[in-house]
Order: structure tokens, then sequence, then C-alpha cells
């Protein structure tokens, strides 16, 4: 039996291949036939570049000729939405300016404006109270969950 998952990442790193744009995950809820290539960038990967990725594996999951060993599936190419966590370090420099919510390995919860990005530290401007502030950095590899906070104001 083929890899399924292993192959959707091995097309998708082959497309991506030289660009700004990476994999950031498959995902694949256990039982489920649907698979969802999740992908990122540095700049925002829009509707006609998923398109383009989903294009891509369809074309060599026909060329492989291994579609016949595989059970039944679905898959589909997106971008992480505005509530999936931060993965990778390279995820944190298109939110400059945002507002995160990051939980180090030590339970340490710290909210506030991404400001930087120097090497595997981010640094943030905690808010302490109305009118104070205090800058946090934080070692990339320290960081257990980390997501954007959406605001609507």
């Amino acid at each position: 039996m083929v890899n399924l998952v292993a192959k959707l990442k091995q097309w998708t790193d082959d497309f991506l291949e030289g660009s700004d744009e990476f994999l950031v995950e498959v995902e694949n809820k256990t039982g489920s036939s649907r698979y969802t290539v999740v992908v990122d960038g540095i700049e925002a990967i829009t509707i006609k570049r998923c398109a383009m990725i989903s294009r891509y594996i369809s074309k060599q999951l026909d060329e492989s000729g291994e579609e016949e060993s595989m059970d039944y599936f679905t898959f589909e190419v997106s971008s992480p939405g505005a509530e999936s966590p931060l993965k990778y370090i390279k995820q944190y420099t298109k939110h400059i300016g945002r507002q995160v919510a990051i939980e180090t390995l030590e339970d340490k919860k710290l909210s506030g404006k991404l400001i930087g990005i120097d090497g595997e530290v981010i640094t943030i401007d905690v808010v302490i109270s109305k009118k104070e502030t205090q800058v946090e950095q934080v070692e990339f590899k320290n960081i257990k969950t980390a997501n954007i906070i959406i605001s609507f104001n």
C-alpha cells in the first residue's frame, strides 16, 4: 500500500521548490478519506496558487499509476486558516505588527504585538497595563503554541 501522506508531501515539496512557499502539513483525520494539503508562504497564498498546486498533485497522481493501489480518497490544497497556529518560524515574518498569543513550554502565556524576529528569537511587546508594555523575547524552540489574535477593530 502506498503511503499517501508521504506522496502528497513529496509532490507538494517538489512543486514549491525554489519559491518562498512551503508545506505546513498534510492533514488527515483518522478514518477519513479526505486529505488537506496546507501550504503557506512569506506572502499570502492565493486561491489561484492553491489551484495550481492541486492540479500539479493531480497530474503527479495520474502519472504515478499508483491510484489503483490506493483506497478512494479526496484531497484539497489550502492555506492555513486565520485560527491556525503558527508552526514554523517562517510564518511569523508576515505577521509582524499583529497581535499574537504565545504559550511557552514552561506554560508561560504571553499576549502582545509581534515586533520582530531575529534568527530564532521572537520579540513581542506585551501589554502590562493600559499605559505600560514590556518587551519579551522567546526562542522559537521554547514555543508550545502561537496564534494570531484576530481583531475586527
